[in-house]
């Protein structure tokens, strides 16, 4: 999903009192975090991006401001790159900024030609919410005049994305609801793909082997594997294999003690699946060569295929459908406020 539809943790002092009035996060506010140094204002601090014009949308400016603003919320781990979006991947970064800026001021005239609004008791509260999170009335001030020139300025762009928040939760979240009826109609027409397959709980301690190894790496790697064999099939719990697994093992899992979880058989590798489909819980297996390793598997469970019930998938499948109807749902909404709208692009970075 687009990230003006994604549930996200924002910047902004505001942002969950927004989120918890309109039942959903917004990506439209203004931001407590600086906008990103890009290409285009690096070595620059004295540059007013407030003054440099973007883009326009159907006449109205969209500034270099916003655009960076919108760069922040889509690349969060800026600041740990120097407080600038790095250079690789500043075009991506910034065409999708652009696009999601665009389209939030499509959706805001939208809104306000459909006469859509947000009682003023909710802005009432967001308002009051922003101050006591700059914990004075003097700080929610200086803040407001150091980043928007303004209070007012800076509550008009709260009350901003706040309307647009309630114009997607209008017509793209709540229009996505899938009602149990519906989901128990899927469910029934499509019973065949929650079908869980037979599993396995697996182990296992891993020696690797050198890319192109010479006989000497070979022997030398089976020689170490084979010490570890007896204590492996001496271990009589999950905790003194994982323990091994941990000290010896040289595949990625020893982290997790060796753990691969549950696997589904149709999933391995046809030489895995064939091992330890004959093995029993608490079993170990002898050394396998596979994939470029000598290792021991211990299966600790098996379970097998199960049927899911509607009651185990409902929630999974009420996420699932929802989230697809609201992707088509944002896409279409987007190409039909395009097709009427006179968009400029004027600043490419």
């Amino acid at each position: 999903m687009k990230k003006w539809l994604s549930i996200l943790v924002l910047a902004l002092c505001a942002a969950p009192l927004i989120a918890q009035e309109l039942g959903m996060a917004v990506s439209h506010a203004p931001t407590l975090k600086s906008p990103p140094e890009t290409a285009s204002t690096a070595g620059n601090t004295a540059l007013d991006l407030s003054k440099i014009i973007a883009a326009k949308v159907n006449g109205v400016d969209i500034t270099e401001r916003d655009v960076q603003e919108q760069m922040v919320r889509l690349f969060p781990y800026y600041s740990i790159h120097g407080g600038k979006v790095p250079e690789q991947y500043q075009a991506e970064i910034r065409r999708k900024a652009v696009n999601q800026v665009v389209v939030d001021e499509l959706i805001y005239e939208e809104a306000k030609r459909r006469n859509i609004t947000v009682p003023e008791t909710t802005m009432k509260s967001v308002i009051d919410q922003a101050k006591q999170r700059l914990k004075s009335q003097r700080a929610y001030e200086q803040f407001a005049k150091e980043r928007y020139g303004s209070v007012a300025e800076f509550e008009r762009r709260i009350r901003r994305a706040t309307l647009i928040a309630k114009f997607e939760d209008v017509e793209i979240v709540q229009k996505s609801k899938v009602s149990d009826a519906k989901l128990r109609d899927y469910y029934e027409q499509n019973k065949k793909i929650f079908k869980r397959p037979e599993s396995v709980w697996l182990q296992t301690i891993s020696i690797m082997i050198p890319a192109d190894p010479s006989a000497e790496q070979k022997k030398m790697a089976r020689k170490r594997i084979e010490e570890l064999l007896p204590q492996a099939k001496a271990a009589k719990s999950f905790n003194e294999f994982g323990l091994l697994a941990e000290r010896a093992s040289e595949d990625d899992y020893r982290v997790d003690m060796g753990d691969h979880k549950w696997m589904h058989l149709v999933a391995m590798p046809e030489e895995i699946r064939k091992l330890v489909v004959t093995m029993k819980p608490g079993e170990v297996s002898d050394i396998v060569e596979v994939q470029g390793s000598l290792a021991i598997f211990r299966v600790n469970d098996r379970r097998p295929e199960k049927q899911m019930e509607f009651s185990e998938m409902r929630d999974q499948m009420r996420k699932d459908l929802e989230e697809a109807t609201q992707k088509e749902l944002a896409a279409r909404l987007e190409k039909e406020l395009k097709q009427k709208a006179k968009i400029e692009i004027l600043q490419v970075g």
